[in-house]
Parts: C-alpha cells; structure tokens; sequence
C-alpha cells in the first residue's frame, strides 16, 4: 500500500473541514429541513428562562450554534446582524448558542458587543459537550437552523442559511407565512347548526 497518497488525501480532506468550518470530535451532519426542531429550555446568559421552540409563537427564529474563537463563525457575524436588523420587525429571532469554554463570559459579551449581537445568548461552558448543542448532534461550526415558531419545523438548516441565503430563506419563510394568514382570513365561514336549527319547521310557500 502506497502511505503518501493516502496522507495527502486525508490532509485534502481537514482542509477543506477547515475552511468549512469547525470541526468538533466526530464528522458533521446538517439537520435536514422539514423536521421538527428539538425542544429544550435553558436560561440565556443575561439570566432569563427559555423555552424552544415554543417562545417564539407567531415568529421565525434562527438557532444559532457558534464560538468566539470560530473564523468562519466570527465571518458570518457581520451578515447576520445585518440580517436581524433588516427582519427583526417582521418577527424574525435569533437565539444564539456558544460553544466556548468555561470561563469565557466576559471574552463573549465583549464580542458581541462589539459585533452587536444584541440577540440572547446561551452558553454553559462546555465547548463541544454543551447541553444543547448535544442534543442537536452539532459536530462542526457555525450551524444554524431556521425554525417556525408556531408549527416547530426546521425550514432550513446548514450551509443553505451561510452568506446571501440567510436573507433568501428567511424572505421565503415569511412569504409562506404571510400567505397562509391570507388563506385563512379569505376561507369561507362555516355554518354551525344549532339543535334550535335542526329541529326547526321547514320554510313553506304562502300565496
């Protein structure tokens, strides 16, 4: 068996899980959208209590999984709080998850304030081993899942939400949304039938 080749396919191939992005302890899989988002609730770094998805009714939210010391996280920041701030008044959330170590509160607030994220944060300290980011399988980073808040489904999830497709899956969302309340305030309204009603004598022709 020839060695080389085989290392230099197996350097190819961290590279490349290198410029995609983090890579946890195991390879990384992506949710796929049209599943149900896993519920949990925690409490978010300025002490308030959360429940997922189920706060969010009425809304879309992106689950944000990230770290401070993540290049290809920190390279999307700047895309999504442009992208917050362009939807946020049309019901669009983040809640963000962070991966970073115990320890690192103030390294984290002091990113997000200077990136202004001003969105709630989550983050136990754990780095990879983080509750929710266990329950969610997350194996590389950034990852982000768009998720309903009223019918708790994934919309998207993975790299389709990276750079311009954030704000194209969030449009497309909210077109749904917006077209589904149009439906049902266009349905027809539906006749109930009373006992009163149904026992009532028919109508007849007088001449």
């Amino acid at each position: 068996m020839n060695i080389k080749p085989a290392l230099s396919i197996l350097g190819i191939a961290i590279l490349l899980g290198i410029m995609m992005g983090a890579i946890g302890p195991r390879d990384a899989a992506d949710a796929s959208a049209g599943g149900p988002a896993i519920e949990f609730t925690a409490e978010t770094m300025d002490g308030h209590a959360v429940a997922f998805p189920s706060d969010y009714k009425g809304k879309l939210v992106l689950l944000d999984f990230w770290a401070t010391w993540c290049g290809p996280c920190m390279s999307e920041v700047p895309n999504i709080v442009r992208t917050y701030s362009h939807y946020h008044k049309q019901d669009f959330e983040i809640l963000g998850v962070s991966l970073d170590k115990s320890g690192d509160v103030a390294k984290i607030t002091s990113v997000m304030d200077s990136a202004g994220m001003t969105w709630p944060q989550i983050y136990d300290g754990n780095g990879w081993d983080a509750a929710i980011a266990k329950k969610y399988a997350v194996h590389s980073i950034p990852r982000a899942l768009l998720v309903d808040g009223d019918s708790g489904k994934v919309l998207a999830a993975g790299h389709s939400l990276r750079g311009e497709g954030l704000g194209k899956a969030i449009e497309e969302a909210l077109a749904a949304k917006k077209a589904a309340r149009e439906n049902a305030n266009n349905a027809p309204a539906r006749t109930i039938e009373t006992s009163s009603t149904l026992n009532a004598a028919p109508a007849t022709r007088k001449d």
